[in-house]
């Protein structure tokens, strides 16, 4: 009963929204049509001839030309700027009517806040939720806000977090090799003793089975302790480690204790390889290659990269990003509902083949990772198509997926 209540409201909140909103901006603009020798074009012409406030002007001019009204809505200024906005129009010699009517959709505007959000914050991210433009911007400030809580809360933070899949057919002709490189650039703990730990890569098919039995090596030789450690890329000294068993009986890797803050800022990559991880055909247990990226630390930036072998697909489609909530789904069997689907605005983009087209400034010497990683696995880098998902502040605890259909076994293959 409280789904279909629920439900309902959110279809009146809606239709009520537009139609006040709508209203609000129509009578706005009427306003601004009747000041005298005003042409507006862009908002610094309402800042210069009415002598509003540059920021106010800014928001003003941004309520009426955004197109979506639960976009726009976001822009309509608060009580002291919309009353900053009417004395000056009424200096100008715009009519008692014009104005009275923005008065009165203003204070029904005011009324549909009151009403559905409580607050104005709240009413915003109402709107944010129907909008169907500009809602990077309004995802992006309220994930940096939940990055700051999270920060302090978890008591960990990075600058970047990042990792690189690299897939490749392995030398049966059933299945593909997987070489992982992961990092955490300028990682500090925010309070002392605080555990953090770096998960192993798996493969779990579609019954949520969990298999982590496939061949594996570490990329760098030198690595110690069975830590999979790219030497050369993390910071020195070296980041220690403490062996733990996590939640699905499988070994992970704890920081061990260390200043906190700047003093103790450090710089961690990984590199494995993986060998005949999952089937190269379509199956019933693997329909799909999906690489997941289980989002577990508070960062300024996170990267997602995908490099793919170009013998594995003939169609030339990249794979779907999807994100989902672990608050209620994930976990060691990763079995999500379609409500643990979470909005992903970010896109994923082609960069073009090799690994000298990831540079980025949110990773130092990334190019020169990748390179070592292909070095050691004796892989062609130009041979692969790499593709990146960049998301600054990513919300957690998440899961980031790049889905694509695998193909169907050749006819050959079938004999």
């Amino acid at each position: 009963m409280s789904r279909v209540a629920s439900q309902r409201e959110t279809i009146d909140f809606a239709a009520e929204a537009e139609s006040v909103v709508c209203r609000l901006r129509d009578s706005m603009a009427d306003v601004i049509a009747r000041v005298p020798g005003l042409t507006y074009r862009r908002p610094n012409d309402l800042a210069a001839d009415l002598g509003l406030a540059t920021k106010l002007a800014w928001k003003i001019g941004r309520c009426l030309d955004v197109a979506d009204p639960f976009a726009s809505a976001q822009f309509v200024p608060g009580p002291t700027g919309m009353r900053a906005f009417l004395r000056a129009a009424q200096r100008r010699g715009v009519p008692k009517p014009a104005l009275d009517v923005v008065r009165q959709a203003y204070e029904d505007f005011r009324k549909l806040v009151r009403t559905h959000g409580g607050t104005r914050k709240s009413f915003d991210m109402l709107a944010a939720g129907l909008a169907g433009t500009d809602q990077m911007r309004a995802d992006l400030e309220h994930r940096r806000l939940a990055f700051e809580g999270n920060s302090y809360i978890w008591g960990v933070r990075a600058r970047t977090t990042f990792r690189a899949n690299i897939v490749h057919p392995s030398t049966d002709p059933e299945n593909w090799d997987l070489a992982t490189v992961r990092g955490a650039i300028d990682f500090r703990r925010m309070r002392p003793k605080v555990a953090w730990r770096i998960p192993r890569p798996t493969s779990i098919d579609s019954r949520h089975s969990i298999h982590s039995n496939m061949p594996r090596a570490a990329l760098d030789r030198r690595a110690a302790d069975g830590v999979p450690l790219l030497i050369d890329f993390c910071s020195q000294p070296v980041p220690q480690f403490r062996t733990v068993i996590g939640l699905g009986g499988d070994v992970e890797f704890e920081f061990v204790e260390s200043p906190v803050g700047n003093m103790g800022r450090m710089t961690c990559v990984t590199g494995e390889l993986l060998r005949r991880i999952e089937p190269r055909y379509r199956t019933e247990l693997y329909p799909d290659l999906c690489v997941i990226y289980p989002v577990r630390t508070p960062a300024e930036v996170l990267i997602f990269d995908l490099l793919i072998h170009e013998s594995l697909f003939g169609d030339g489609e990249p794979p779907t990003p999807e994100l989902y909530s672990d608050l209620f789904g994930g976990g060691p069997g990763v079995r999500y509902q379609p409500a643990d689907r979470l909005p992903l605005h970010d896109p994923l983009v082609y960069l073009g083949n090799g690994p000298d087209v990831a540079r980025t400034p949110d990773i130092p010497r990334y190019p020169e990772m990748l390179r070592y990683a292909l070095e050691q696995t004796g892989w062609n880098g130009r041979e692969f198509k790499l593709y990146r998902l960049r998301m600054q502040y990513p919300t957690m605890p998440t899961t980031l997926m790049l889905r694509k259909p695998l193909p169907q076994r050749p006819p050959e293959r079938r004999a």
